[in-house]
């Protein structure tokens, strides 16, 4: 469930990689790189040849290198993919030369996709500003739309340059890591300029905001105001920012000021199937919430269990079993013989997992790898797995003798909340390609666990693609009540964000009382996504009608606040000590570049917009004496007008 490509819309390729290296010098090096074709992309490639692009990796792009690929051609089919001839070169002056470049580009580097441009998808001008007036795309407020639906864009009066600390190591890290892109951001300044100029045969990367939904932009290169690098695919979903970086070279005999992008808009397939279940494999389909429950039920406690401390039974169902009840096995931790252990020194005895512990420490996860017999049978646990069971878990899924895990109940000591451990065993569990699902109680749903952003969620099966497309906003907020006034107000805001960014959006609140509740509600009213950060705390309610959800225990709270980080935007309403918390944590963040300096809106939801007005004096003062950096109070809007936070998303993120 990690490959989100199948919620972008496009037809394209994963990454192709380097097979062989073919000559390498100074100034350029040229490569094999195969790519791996689907029956209809190869379709695809036999019909319109001229419709297939070479899109280069970002992080490759923003590095300052130009590869340039051979069209593919039906002719060069091959089994399971193409093969084609790619150069690499560094095109813009101020970024690693290829001498320092190269020792990274062997075999099996990532460096680009191809992607079929469908010419029946490609918009109109009529239809490009339709989809403007329908909030369904975004584009800069520099945008120029021609009479046959191409697009001039001119990026932000920006040039990005690099650390002067950036080492081979680093570099090394950007380019062939999974985290490199972020490690990259952390590298990459933005250095605001009057005018952008590029001198004859140089190049500059610079930025532009955009956020796309059901739409992807083909960057056009050859342009006589500026010839783009062939990393020349904006897609849905992952263009979504104010930092959608364009790496800009000047090939003619002149310099360029204030260059311009030309591109085309494409709308991605209609997914009329996009509200349904997701579920990677064909071959099976999930349990339903009734047939877990009854299945729990078949896990009666033994008359005579051998572990007095907490009975953790687990059962075994064969692949393909469409009633749960039939040839299910159900296993019971405990030692053969009742455990002799007192009470007092067995809880002791649990919490050592050296072989001097006086717990037995046998869980009926140990005893099942032996008869499971069907290479694809699934776990029903009552509990979230502890330590033990994972580890006998992940041996299964190493072996491939389980294909899915299902939990009833989180904890056997905290309810339905997670420990900072368990978030960490759902991580690998996923990086294992074990599925895993929970008969949650909190809003009745069979829900599935997902990545977004690197950050675990439970998402209802219904909502599941939602959850990857939307766009989503953090609200924060008190848990007391509002009044009549500030309920009106806060659904005057959320009119407004579903006017100006449209449907495809959603909330995601910390699932308490207040602020948390109305919200949630507003958004279920509105057809929009809703989401919740819930924390085991006593002092609020919990919202439970929620499509998707995270559940923490009480000692996750400072670590739960970085699954807000999904979230695009930051709205901090009428709140107390834990909004004043969360606000500087966001603030703090955007000063370390682990999230993109956006518009903070605080919103007066009760009063006359004068509530937060001691924080931007305070905010001032920090930066009066360089405690703060000088553009965080621009980032920051405090008001209680919904038109005034639309109006500072559209001027400040300079959108169209």
């Amino acid at each position: 469930m990690e490959n989100n490509q199948l919620f972008r819309g496009l037809l394209q390729t994963s990454d192709g990689a380097i097979t062989q290296i073919l000559e390498s010098n100074d100034k350029y090096l040229s490569f094999n790189a195969f790519f791996k074709l689907s029956s209809r992309l190869a379709d695809k490639l036999k019909a319109y040849p001229e419709h297939l692009v070479f899109s280069e990796r970002s992080r490759i792009a923003r590095l300052g290198v130009q590869i340039t690929s051979k069209k593919p051609t039906a002719e060069a089919l091959e089994k399971g993919g193409i093969t084609l001839k790619l150069k690499a070169w560094q095109a813009i002056k101020g970024y690693p030369p290829m001498e320092m470049l190269k020792r990274f580009f062997t075999d099996g580097l990532p460096v680009g996709r191809l992607v079929f441009c469908d010419p029946e998808a490609l918009l109109s001008s009529d239809q490009v500003l339709e989809a403007i007036d329908r909030a369904e795309l975004k584009l800069p407020a520099s945008t120029t739309i021609s009479s046959d639906g191409s697009i001039v864009i001119a990026p932000h009066r920006v040039v990005c340059t690099l650390r002067d600390d950036l080492d081979l190591k680093t570099l090394g890290r950007i380019l062939i890591r999974k985290e490199g892109r972020e490690i990259l951001n952390r590298f990459q300044i933005r250095n605001h300029v009057q005018a952008l100029k590029i001198p004859a045969g140089e190049g500059v990367i610079s930025t532009c905001s955009m956020y796309l939904n059901d739409h992807y932009v083909a960057l056009q290169s050859g342009s006589e105001l500026g010839e783009h690098l062939s990393a020349t695919i904006l897609d849905p979903i992952k263009t979504r920012g104010i930092r959608i970086y364009l790496e800009i070279v000047n090939s003619s005999n002149h310099p360029i000021v204030n260059p311009l992008v030309a591109a085309k808009v494409y709308r991605t397939p209609n997914h009329k199937k996009s509200k349904q279940w997701f579920y990677p494999s064909k071959d099976r389909k999930p349990y339903t919430l009734e047939q877990v429950r009854e299945i729990g039920k078949v896990m009666h406690h033994p008359d005579d269990p051998t572990c007095r401390f907490v009975h953790r039974p687990v059962a075994i169902i064969p692949c393909g079993q469409k009633n749960g009840m039939e040839n299910i096995s159900v296993f019971t931790n405990g030692p053969q013989y009742a455990c002799e252990t007192p009470g007092a020194s067995c809880t002791a005895g649990r919490r050592d997992f050296s072989p001097s512990s006086l717990c037995p420490h046998v869980y009926a996860t140990s005893k099942i790898s032996e008869k499971i017999h069907d290479p694809s049978s699934m776990l029903v646990l009552k509990y979230f797995p502890s330590m033990m069971e994972h580890r006998d878990i992940i041996n299964l899924a190493c072996e491939g003798k389980i294909c899915a895990l299902y939990f009833i109940e989180p904890s056997c000591e905290h309810g339905p909340f997670l420990s900072q451990l368990d978030h960490t065993r759902l991580l690998e569990y996923h990086a294992f390609g074990l599925d895993v699902f929970w008969a949650s109680s909190l809003n009745d749903c069979l829900m599935v666990h997902t990545i977004r952003d690197g950050k675990g969620y439970f998402v209802d099966p219904q909502r599941f693609a939602d959850f990857h497309k939307s766009m989503l906003f953090a609200f924060y907020g008190s848990n007391k009540s509002l009044s009549a006034v500030g309920s009106q107000r806060l659904g005057e805001l959320l009119d407004a964000l579903v006017d100006f960014w449209g449907k495809s959006i959603g909330i995601v609140t910390g699932g308490g009382s207040g602020v948390m509740e109305e919200v949630n509600q507003f958004a279920r009213q509105r057809g929009i996504l809703s989401g919740a950060n819930f924390l085991d705390i006593t002092d609020q309610s919990m919202t439970r009608e929620v499509d998707f959800c995270q559940v923490f225990q009480d000692t996750c709270r400072h670590s739960r606040q970085k699954w807000f980080e999904i979230a695009s935007f930051p709205i901090f309403n009428v709140g107390g000590l834990g909004s004043l918390e969360e606000l500087g944590i966001t603030l703090c963040n955007m000063k370390l570049s682990i999230l993109e300096p956006v518009p903070v809106i605080l919103f007066d939801t009760e009063g006359d917009g004068t509530f937060w007005k001691n924080i931007t004096r305070q905010i001032h003062e920090m930066i009066r004496y360089h405690r703060a950096p000088p553009w965080i109070i621009n980032n920051i809007v405090a008001t209680n007008s919904p038109e005034k936070v639309i109006e500072a998303y559209r001027n400040r993120l300079q959108l169209f």
